[in-house]
């Protein structure tokens, strides 16, 4: 009777040991699976047009579909903060907001496989149209360098191939810009992210570097045509610094009033840049200071990682 007793009280905190290293305090979603310890952080963007918000969920790959969402009801031109997931590759599913989860068998809008992810690496996942199918449009986000004037830029605009280029250059003009007017220095380009549906099977993510601004005072991000040599260039597009919005919301810090066009990221909150994201526009709202031309949107978002 004492070496069971001995054997219980041993048992016990053995098995608490393995509830832990299984991971049930770690904060990590999405199914399982992947390295102990280690974990990836993911961002979703809606980038679909019009008045549904949206549920957004993770299987890995071999596990049960799943019951739980990781975001809900992200509504357009929304971008959350960022999830930690599981170093595996998976499914990112979507579903109208409110309607049943994977688990109970109801269809889904769409289900876009993705690559396994990295450890301690960052990624955004953009749903939008593309293929002609609701899709996903995927990217790795390096890290910032430490600096506290860098962002990063982000095709996720399908119609941006036909109604500016399927090369962009992208860059900062004095705000408030104006789209069609404002003329802005050229940073750097970019090309449209791949969709994770309907591309052949999306082996790599592609990766966005941050950017360094080369100022902090009264800055509108811009987009426009590429041209080779060119060290400005008429915008396509502006969005000016006081519409970032906080992850997971539609709030704008710096709106003011008075209004804050400066680069000045939010106080209180481990905040290293902010992320441009080109979306496709024509119906439903898109946040405040954003403009839809040609079928083209910028919005902006400040990043935790």
């Amino acid at each position: 009777m004492k070496a069971f007793r001995l054997a219980a009280l041993i048992a016990v905190p053995a098995t608490l040991l393995l509830s832990a290293c299984a991971g049930g305090s770690s904060g990590i979603v999405g199914g399982g699976g992947g390295v102990p310890g280690q974990q990836a952080n993911v961002r979703f963007v809606n980038g679909l047009p019009g008045t549904t918000s949206y549920d957004v969920y993770f299987q890995s790959n071999g596990s049960a579909p799943p019951s739980s969402p990781l975001i809900t009801a992200l509504t357009y031109g929304e971008a959350s903060d960022f999830k930690a997931l599981p170093t595996v590759s998976g499914n990112v599913i979507v579903q109208t907001a409110g309607q049943p989860a994977p688990s109970t068998g109801t269809a889904a809008l769409t289900s876009c496989p993705v690559p396994q992810f990295a450890n301690n690496t960052n990624y955004s996942i953009v749903i939008a149209t593309a293929n002609t199918v609701p899709n996903c449009i995927i990217f790795n986000d390096s890290n910032y360098t430490g600096s506290a004037n860098q962002f990063r830029f982000h095709d996720a605009s399908p119609n941006a191939n036909a109604a500016i280029g399927t090369t962009l250059s992208f860059g900062t003009a004095t705000a408030p810009g104006t789209p069609a007017a404002s003329t802005f220095a050229v940073l750097s380009t970019a090309t449209l992210g791949t969709p994770a549906v309907g591309s052949g099977g999306a082996t790599t993510f592609p990766v966005v570097t941050p950017t360094t601004l080369g100022t902090t005072t009264s800055v509108s991000f811009a987009v426009g045509p590429f041209s080779s040599g060119v060290s400005t260039e008429t915008a396509s597009n502006t969005l000016d610094a006081s519409a970032l919005m906080l992850p997971g919301s539609t709030t704008q810090p710096n709106a003011g009033p008075p209004v804050n066009n400066n680069f000045t990221l939010p106080a209180g909150g481990s905040y290293a840049g902010a992320s441009i994201y080109a979306i496709n526009c024509g119906t439903g709202t898109l946040p405040a200071g954003s403009h839809c031309v040609s079928g083209v949107a910028l919005i902006g978002v400040f990043d935790s990682h």
